[in-house]
């Protein structure tokens, strides 16, 4: 079973462990254009975001006539 240490997201600050190097995180299931991996990539280099950021991330914002 793989070890888990404990992360800090670099963008929300919060706690979280990254199941990436044990090759079963939750972030394998989010879906991210190619243009913001290479954003975040470059924003955070060699860091993991929470699960909580990548879906904010992963959503996008609503248009102005989606809106309530």
């Amino acid at each position: 079973m793989p070890s888990f240490t404990p992360e800090t997201c670099p963008r929300c600050q919060q706690a979280f462990q990254c199941g990436a190097v044990g090759g079963a995180c939750d972030c394998f299931t989010v879906s991210l254009s190619a243009d913001l991996q290479a954003q975040l990539a470059a924003q955070y280099p060699d860091r993991c975001l929470c699960m909580a950021c990548l879906r904010e991330l992963a959503t996008p914002p609503l248009e102005a006539k989606d809106r309530p």
